[in-house]
């Protein structure tokens, strides 16, 4: 097996430290060469490396389904829904498999993206890393794309805690942890977690979301990109904050940040390329996420408390 995630250099990512074993798995299923996606592109997490590969000029990418089990390597059935596998794919696996673990040096999660045989994993760095190596220094909104990349960064695990807590984890018990592993759940949700520890995660969506309310309050118009007139990186990294917060931890977006709000109903109006499976697939997971923890919410287990 390899030897773990890779180190964190400031906001940077370096590739994992993959064992020999793991590299000859890569080169056998012709995974070494060019752009290897792995992820599942209706996820909050995926949609950004999805999104950002074609703005960073990357149009050639082999996309592996990877879905919530442990089913091994296959070619995706004809009759496999299509809702549950990322457009272009031709094979899935599954995160929990022995050989996705190989390969990732026993990460395990998605999204991962292998370029010439180097696995980079967690999307933001993804992002950011693509962004630092295809803008030219002198572009002017550089420095921008990274900021607004960085903030994501900064903030982004406090966040993805409170999407457990508020919202999948009353999904995921309610299907017996099914489609995740347990461990990675059970300490949140309702009754689980302190007022002072959901202040701080609240606090932490705040910290982000206030900043890329003031950034389009600064804009001329609010025209559906957090920079300028065109499509970035940071957009990319930015893609997924508004329908996660409001589709899974039921927080009420559009009255406490209004430009984000219509900033996004622009994004769903024009959708980028390679976001069509998130904007329109992700809100099914966003329904179910809401019956799992309507009874919860009802009784007070409410997140806008804290707004």
């Amino acid at each position: 097996m390899g030897c773990g995630p890779s180190k964190e250099v400031g906001t940077k990512k370096e590739s994992l430290n993959l064992s020999q074993e793991a590299k000859n798995a890569l080169v056998s299923h012709g995974w070494d060469k060019g752009y290897v996606a792995f992820g599942f592109s209706a996820s909050e997490s995926t949609a950004k490396v999805a999104i950002s590969l074609p703005i960073a000029g990357v149009k050639d990418v082999t996309w592996v389904t990877t879905s919530f089990d442990d089913s091994p390597l296959e070619d995706i059935p004809e009759d496999f829904d299509p809702n549950m596998m990322t457009p272009g794919s031709k094979q899935k696996l599954g995160v929990k498999s022995e050989l996705f673990s190989l390969i990732t040096g026993g990460y395990s999660l998605m999204p991962c993206l292998a370029i010439d045989g180097e696995m980079f994993t967690k999307s933001d760095a993804i992002v950011r890393m693509l962004a630092d190596d295809t803008m030219d220094d002198s572009d002017p909104n550089k420095k921008k794309v990274l900021e607004l990349i960085d903030l994501s960064i900064k903030y982004s695990d406090d966040i993805f805690e409170a999407l457990k807590h508020w919202g999948w984890t009353g999904l995921h018990s309610a299907q017996d942890y099914a489609m995740v592993d347990k461990k990675n759940y059970i300490e949140y949700g309702n009754g689980n977690k302190s007022e002072e520890w959901e202040k701080k995660k609240t606090d932490a969506i705040k910290s982000l979301m206030d900043k890329l309310e003031e950034t389009l309050a600064a804009k001329p118009e609010v025209n559906g990109f957090f920079i300028g007139d065109s499509l970035t990186l940071a957009d990319a990294a930015l893609i997924n904050w508004v329908q996660s917060l409001e589709g899974v931890t039921g927080l009420d977006v559009k009255k406490h940040y209004p430009k984000c709000y219509q900033n996004w109903e622009l994004v769903k109006a024009n959708p980028p390329e390679g976001s069509l499976h998130f904007i329109y697939g992700f809100p099914v997971f966003c329904g179910y996420v809401l019956a799992a923890n309507k009874d919860a919410r009802e009784a007070g287990f409410d997140i806008n408390k804290y707004f």
